[in-house]
């Protein structure tokens, strides 16, 4: 009888905290508003959090005036460095 070769395992998913840390904490606030362009999903990428806490992320950054809104559709929201000009 003929058994077919054992499946290999599911691929590992790297999982990203639903928590930041006090030291993604700080590089939220220092480097962030530095970004030419800003989206949940490119701080997901690079701070590694979830896409929940990249949106809170922006909201409080919003809330103290570190960045600023460019385009706000329902689809994705960009936003940019808050300049003086």
């Amino acid at each position: 009888m003929l058994t077919s070769p054992p499946s290999p395992p599911p691929p590992l998913r790297a999982s990203k905290p639903r928590r930041t840390t006090q030291a993604t904490y700080d590089k939220l606030l220092q480097e962030v508003p530095k970004y030419k362009m800003i989206t949940p999903s490119i701080l997901s990428d690079r701070l590694r959090i979830n896409g929940s806490l990249a949106r809170a992320a922006i909201r409080h950054l919003v809330d103290e005036g570190a960045i600023r809104p460019i385009v706000e559709s329902h689809h994705q929201y960009i936003y940019t460095r808050a300049t003086n000009a």
